[in-house]
């Protein structure tokens, strides 16, 4: 289990986005679905990064889940957009907590996975190896791109992939 106890660059933002989270998660729980930690929280969590920013939260969980949860949002007032791109985008104000398609997203992924514990609350979060791997087919994906926003997100992918690089596994 990895306890998440230090702040990133970003706190003030980071700590509000941890509360919505844990309310994200609440409503998952109650639903019976367990999301998987898979974006730039995870990374931060294994690199302990305090130079980096955590501005959203990126999860995973089966496609089919999607209309549950969108009916707890409807009921309790919450925000949401369903993306072309296989995510649900649940905001809070300038807050975003995306659950991804895990049949898209993690498709042939070797998926192995820890525990976070951060506030009191735990959440799946994928393992080392597959944030890796994870990491390494986005930005791969990217390279395939030739907007400028692919080549922002590439480099941006790139130094999260090689952070989890240095770290001894």
């Amino acid at each position: 289990m990895i306890i998440l106890e230090s702040f990133p660059k970003n706190k003030d933002k980071y700590v509000r986005l941890l509360g919505f989270f844990e309310e994200i998660l609440d409503i998952c729980n109650n639903l019976g679905i367990s999301p998987i930690l898979d974006g730039s929280l995870a990374v931060f969590a294994y690199t302990q990064n305090l130079d980096m920013d955590v501005n959203d939260v990126d999860t995973s969980i089966p496609e089919a889940e999607f209309s549950k949860i969108i009916k707890t949002l409807e009921e309790r007032g919450i925000s949401y957009k369903l993306r072309e791109w296989h995510v649900l985008q649940v905001l809070k104000d300038d807050l975003k907590i995306e659950l991804g398609s895990s049949e898209y997203w993690y498709r042939d992924l070797p998926v192995d996975c820890e525990t976070l514990q951060f506030n009191g609350c735990k959440v799946k979060m994928l393992s080392l190896n597959s944030l890796r791997e994870f990491y390494r087919r986005a930005m791969e994906d990217r390279a395939k791109g030739t907007s400028e926003n692919d080549k922002i997100k590439y480099e941006r992918l790139k130094v999260k992939y090689d952070a989890l690089n240095n770290l001894i596994s």
